[in-house]
């Protein structure tokens, strides 16, 4: 299955120049713990909840002084055609959380977060769960 089919649209978004106490509210969205970062138009970070908690409020900044782009971390995409089971592993593997799901000429299309690449795997084995169980409940014993 194709990432966009799965993602955030639209994406959860906060430009970076705006204050934390300006992102906090919209981190409270659909798997709400992280927030596509816009310079303009432009995918140029993420700000997740752990963003906020570590460099903010453990540093003693001030939510309503400190821009977006002062903690946020660079971003990381695929492409609207990228495999579920691809972005997946690019995310286990680089330990990001989120990415921006952006199409060919690089506008963000949609977010894509572990828990929905999680949720449609969940929904997927159960799927195939169910047709085992089906299959051996109709044969019946002994073939």
């Amino acid at each position: 299955m194709k990432v966009i089919k799965i993602a955030q649209v639209p994406p959860p978004t906060v430009q970076a120049d705006s204050k934390i106490k300006e992102a906090i509210p919209k981190m409270g969205s659909q798997c709400g713990c992280g927030l596509a970062v816009l310079d303009g138009e432009t995918l140029v970070g993420s700000l997740s909840r752990d963003d906020v908690m570590l460099r903010v409020v453990a540093a003693g900044l001030d939510v309503e002084a400190t821009k977006v782009s002062e903690v946020m971390v660079p971003a990381e995409s695929v492409t609207t055609d990228t495999e579920a089971k691809d972005a997946l592993k690019a995310m286990l593997g680089s330990g990001k959380c989120f990415l921006g799901v952006v199409d060919k000429d690089g506008s963000l299309k949609g977010w894509l977060a572990l828990c929905h690449l999680f949720r449609e795997r969940e929904e997927d084995l159960t799927h195939q769960l169910d047709s085992l169980a089906s299959y051996m409940a109709a044969d019946g014993p002994g073939g």
